[in-house]
C-alpha cells in the first residue's frame, strides 16, 4: 500500500499572533461579521458579505464587499466593489465602485465611481465619477 500525505484544506482566515494581523486568503467567501483590534489584509478576489470593524484594512484588487467597513485607515485595491467605507484615512485605487465613503482624508485615483462622498479633505487624481459630494476642501489633479 502506498502512503500519501493527506491534503489539508486551507482555512479562509489566518491569524498571526506575533504581528496582530488577520489575513483573509484570496478567493475566500466570508459571510460573517468581522470585528478585530488590529490590521486586516484581504487577498484579491475575496467576497465579504458581513460588516467589518478594525484599526486598519488593506483590501486586495477585485474584491467584493457587501457590508459596511469601519476603520481608522483603509486602502482599497483596484477594481473593488464596496457598499460603504467609514474611517479617518481612506485611499481608493483605480477602477473601484462604491456607494458611500466617509472620512477625514480621502484619496481617490482615476476611474473611480462613488455615489456619495463625505470628507474634510478629498484628493482626486484623474477623472472619476462622483455623485453627491460633501467636502470641505478638494484638491484635484490630472494624472498622466
Amino acid at each position: 500500500m502506498i502512503k500519501t500525505k493527506k491534503i489539508k484544506k486551507n482555512k479562509p482566515i489566518v491569524y498571526d499572533r506575533s504581528k496582530n494581523i488577520l489575513l483573509i486568503r484570496k478567493n475566500s467567501v466570508i459571510d460573517k461579521k468581522i470585528s478585530f483590534k488590529g490590521k486586516i489584509i484581504v487577498g484579491m478576489d475575496a467576497c465579504l458579505w458581513g460588516n467589518i470593524e478594525c484599526d486598519e484594512i488593506l483590501i486586495g484588487k477585485s474584491t467584493y464587499i457587501k457590508g459596511e467597513v469601519r476603520c481608522r485607515k483603509a486602502t482599497v485595491g483596484a477594481k473593488t466593489e464596496f457598499n460603504s467605507i467609514i474611517g479617518d484615512e481612506i485611499s481608493i485605487q483605480n477602477g473601484c465602485k462604491g456607494q458611500y465613503v466617509k472620512g477625514k482624508t480621502v484619496i481617490i485615483r482615476k476611474n473611480v465611481e462613488i455615489k456619495s462622498l463625505e470628507a474634510e479633505t478629498a484628493y482626486i487624481d484623474g477623472i472619476s465619477k462622483l455623485g453627491r459630494i460633501d467636502v470641505k476642501k478638494v484638491v484635484a489633479s490630472k494624472s498622466s
